[in-house]
């Protein structure tokens, strides 16, 4: 597993070391797998029935399924190198375009499906989409509305699609039919012409702006992360394997779809996270293994002990996404016999950089995010700083390989900032190194908070905040929550003789951005603390809020 420089937090790459990697797009690792196991099972929809949603697809059905497609969207006219837009749950549809685009060499852009309007209007316009496949709705919102209303003063939107029916557009099936006309060999004069270099998506992350950075990953760059990550998870070749996790994450769309592609498993998705649904699954479908962030762990924890289901045919718990409790990861390697990956990444990583092997004893499983994976160089420097620090002392972790994005989308200065001139990639994360390898994560140098695997950046919030009439200022931080890992906790001064209740905030954030950006926690206070420079001290409000004295907390709302 690589090798460790005596002395110092740095891990270098064995270029000996095994899987190698591999010369592959995204549609080449499905053509490869589709010539080894062509009749096993690829994709497995089996609790959503009663949604009118069901799926058992080999790995020859995933193939022409996909082809189908990439036919389609080259009889719409999109042209290589074009975007689009797919912003949907997890449906058997999203896995056919993801797919359908590497064939025909287009670059998927994945959507939130808790986006509103303002944010996929952004997203489109910054990627110059030349499409969008739009689940008509989700949990009582018109997605196709707001796309119409998002796309409607974009010119290079040429194509908008429900992944079902709308009013006034063709339908999937339609649009997919209009493919057929179109000579496979067509298909595949394109799909030869991708490249491995080539972009296979661009996945947009909230920006310390407020605005979202699009991630350029590679084909390679995703095919061989993926490929490397599920040998570090020692997940089986024709395993099993359950998948809460969003296709718009590189944790759905890279490393449970391309990670089970690579080892000719079958994947379960989930629609939406529903403990009920992926518990049954799991044992009525033998899942050996399964991707969940920490809040999914415990939410399938509290379901089984309500349904009693068995979950014994799981081997391995792949988690990460937010820090993971450990206590929740031993009570997973004691009730159920897992081993655990713990993984740890970033989207301009493709993403996993680091992981846990499920065979490490539990103290590194629960305390550690492994050594780097296979390829993977990494150090730990002084933030901001290029040379790597003695063995256990903390600083910000950095890495660089054939994995790393090939930068922000548009976005010179934020690549800059982001990938030095000697290649490697700034984390903003703090953390320790031992001497075998083993990392620990311990903090973020960047004030980016995760709730439940999902990426805040306070900038964003607080300009939404600082919108609603009864604020003048406001901070928003991280805060432990015990479900989420973390959540959004605001700190605001409001304007003179104004007032403001946590459930009035929650409410007048409505629409203004996703609801799982709201902050759980308000706070009232007088004035924010600063800085000479007028900068917002907050690490002093981390203190208020975990070390409130009683007449404080009387104070806050």
């Amino acid at each position: 597993m690589g090798i460790a420089t005596p002395g110092i937090s740095h891990w270098v790459p064995d270029p000996a070391e095994q899987p190698e990697m591999l010369d592959l797009t995204v549609g080449g690792l499905l053509d490869r797998s589709v010539e080894r196991w062509p009749d096993h099972e690829a994709i497995v929809f089996s609790s959503y029935e009663d949604m009118g949603i069901s799926a058992r697809w080999s790995y020859a059905e995933l193939e022409q399924r996909a082809r189908r497609v990439g036919r389609a969207l080259i009889a719409s006219g999109i042209e290589p190198g074009e975007r689009f837009g797919i912003w949907a749950t997890n449906i058997p549809e999203w896995l056919e375009l993801q797919f359908g685009a590497a064939y025909a060499g287009a670059v998927v852009v994945p959507m939130n499906p808790l986006y509103r309007a303002s944010e996929v209007e952004f997203v489109l316009a910054k990627a110059k989409a030349a499409a969008c496949f739009v689940l008509p709705e989700n949990r009582g919102a018109s997605l196709w509305e707001m796309t119409v209303a998002a796309s409607a003063d974009l010119d290079h939107v040429r194509l908008l699609v429900p992944i079902g029916t709308a009013p006034g557009a063709p339908s999937w099936q339609e649009w997919l039919a209009g493919g057929d006309a179109v000579d496979e060999d067509k298909l595949e004069q394109r799909r030869r012409e991708v490249r491995s270099t080539d972009t296979s998506q661009i996945q947009f992350t909230s920006g310390t702006t407020g605005f979202p950075k699009g991630a350029e990953l590679s084909h390679g760059g995703i095919v061989n992360d993926a490929r490397l990550f599920a040998h570090r998870a020692t997940m089986r070749q024709h395993g099993r394997h359950s998948n809460p996790m969003p296709y718009f994450h590189c944790g759905g769309c890279v490393m449970s779809t391309l990670g089970s592609v690579a080892t000719g498993s079958a994947q379960m998705p989930a629609v939406t996270f529903d403990p009920a649904r992926m518990s049954r699954t799991i044992e009525e479908e033998g899942c050996t293994s399964a991707s969940m962030v920490p809040t999914m762990m415990i939410g399938l924890e509290e379901q089984v002990a309500r349904d009693g289901r068995d979950l014994s045919s799981l081997e391995i718990v792949v988690t990460g996404g937010s820090p993971v409790p450990p206590e929740v990861m031993r009570r997973w390697i004691e009730r159920y016999g897992v081993g655990i990956n713990n993984t740890y990444g970033m989207t301009e990583a493709s993403p996993v950089i680091c992981a846990t092997l499920p065979g490490d004893t539990e103290e590194l499983q629960t305390t550690t995010v492994g050594p780097p994976l296979p390829h993977i160089e990494v150090d730990i420097v002084e933030p901001g700083g290029t040379e790597p620090l003695p063995i256990g002392v903390e600083g910000e972790l950095r890495s660089r390989s054939a994995l790393v994005m090939k930068g922000y989308w548009d976005n010179r200065e934020a690549t800059a900032e982001a990938i030095g001139p000697d290649g490697f990639l700034r984390s903003g994360d703090l953390a320790t190194m031992d001497e075998n390898g083993y990392v620990s994560i311990t903090g973020r140098a960047k004030e980016m908070i995760i709730r439940g695997g999902e990426n805040i950046y306070p900038a964003e919030i607080e300009n939404a905040i600082r919108e609603l009439p009864a604020v003048a200022d406001v901070a928003v931080i991280g805060v432990p929550d015990q479900r989420y890992g973390e959540v959004c906790a605001a700190y605001v001064r409001l304007v003179e003789g104004a007032s403001l209740t946590r459930e009035e905030m929650r409410e007048q954030m409505q629409g203004r951005v996703a609801r799982y950006k709201i902050p759980a926690h308000l706070r009232v206070m007088d004035a924010l603390p600063l800085t000479p420079s007028g900068k917002v001290q907050k690490f002093r409000l981390r203190e208020h809020f975990l070390g409130e004295a009683p007449a404080e907390a009387a104070n806050s709302k």
